[in-house]
């Protein structure tokens, strides 16, 4: 069985009005928006950010998120890992299905999630989640 996936839109695309594609081009910019961001949040100094981690002492999935964010504006990749590595491969996918949603409000054709992204999606959170429950335990311990 051979899988192909259509990068350019096929003559049977749905043309997306023009809500959609400002809601396709406004979702894609979170992703940058948010790495940028983070070294503000960074400079407010030792304000508690998560309150899951300021109630239980432990860390949430989230935890580490926006100083990995911030080691990423700043181009270090070992530091965002060291930070929250399951939060890596999500900013990954989340990054290549903003191409497609730029593509998508730059041309007006709806392309749809391929099978392949959708997949990436689902291995991206189960990773995150083990990579949590991994931090939950060798911080309790």
């Amino acid at each position: 069985m051979v899988v192909t996936v259509a990068i350019w839109p096929s003559p049977s695309a749905k043309a997306l009005g023009a809500a959609d594609r400002q809601w396709r081009a406004a979702i894609s910019l979170v992703l940058p928006l948010g790495v940028v961001i983070a070294p503000h949040f960074l400079a407010l100094g030792d304000v508690p950010l998560c309150a899951f981690k300021h109630v239980t002492g432990l860390p949430c999935p989230l935890c580490g998120g926006i100083r990995a964010c911030g080691a990423l504006a700043q181009g270090d990749v070992a530091s965002a890992w060291l930070l929250n590595p399951g939060l890596l491969p999500v900013l990954a996918v989340a990054a290549v299905h903003s191409v497609l949603l730029v593509a998508e409000a730059a041309t007006g054709k709806r392309y749809g999630t391929p099978r392949w992204l959708a997949a990436a999606w689902q291995l991206a959170a189960v990773g995150w989640l083990v990579s949590w429950l991994i931090r939950m335990i060798y911080f309790s311990a």
